[in-house]
C-alpha cells in the first residue's frame, strides 16, 4: 500500500495559464546529463531569485492544499521546506530519484498532455506504483518513495511545480 493524498485544485483552469505565464519568466535554465533532460526548471538557479510563480502558488493555492493535507495526516500543520518547477518538452525524462530530508514530496500537474506522463512511484523490492491523477492534481507521497518522470513522447509540455514539505505537531 502506498501512503499517498490526491489534491484536486479547486478553480484550476482559473490558475492554470497565470502559473504558466509566471514560470516562463524565469531565465530558461535547461538540464541535459546523465539521466534527466529536463527543458526548464529553477532548481538550481539562486535561492534569491524572485519566483512569481510560487508567491502565486502560496497566496492562491497553498493555504486550502495545506488544510486538506493537515486533515489527511492528523497533524498540526505542515511547512514548506522547497518549491520549484519543471518544463518537459518531447523527449524529455527525470531519473529515479527520492527526495532526502522531507517528510512528503508533492507533484502539482500544472500541464499534463497524456496520463502516461504521470509520475512513476517505486516501492520496496521495487515494484512501480502509478496513481490516477489529472491536470490540476497535486499528488502528495513519502519523499523517501523513488520515483521518476517518463520520457515525454508527445508534441505538447509537461508542466509541474513540486515541492517539499514536513507535517508538524506541537513540539512539547
Amino acid at each position: 500500500m502506498i501512503h499517498h493524498h490526491i489534491y484536486n485544485v479547486p478553480n484550476f483552469n482559473q490558475h492554470k495559464q497565470n502559473l504558466i505565464d509566471l514560470i516562463y519568466k524565469i531565465p530558461q535554465n535547461p538540464i541535459n546529463n546523465i539521466g534527466d533532460k529536463i527543458f526548464h526548471q529553477d532548481y538550481g538557479l539562486p535561492k534569491t531569485m524572485k519566483r512569481e510563480y510560487s508567491d502565486y502558488f502560496q497566496k492562491n493555492i497553498f493555504n486550502e492544499f495545506a488544510s486538506s493535507i493537515c486533515s489527511f495526516f492528523g497533524s498540526e500543520g505542515v511547512e514548506l521546506s522547497n518549491i520549484w518547477f519543471q518544463v518537459y518538452k518531447k523527449g524529455d525524462y527525470h531519473h529515479k530519484h527520492s527526495h532526502p530530508d522531507t517528510n512528503l514530496t508533492n507533484v502539482f500537474y500544472i500541464n499534463l498532455p497524456n496520463p502516461d506522463l504521470k509520475t512513476e512511484i517505486f516501492l520496496p523490492k521495487n515494484d512501480t506504483f502509478t496513481l490516477d491523477v489529472c491536470e490540476g492534481d497535486i499528488l502528495t507521497f513519502p519523499g523517501y518513495y523513488a520515483h521518476k518522470s517518463p520520457v515525454n513522447i508527445f508534441n505538447e509540455d509537461k508542466i509541474i511545480i513540486s515541492f517539499n514539505m514536513n507535517t508538524v505537531w506541537r513540539k512539547y
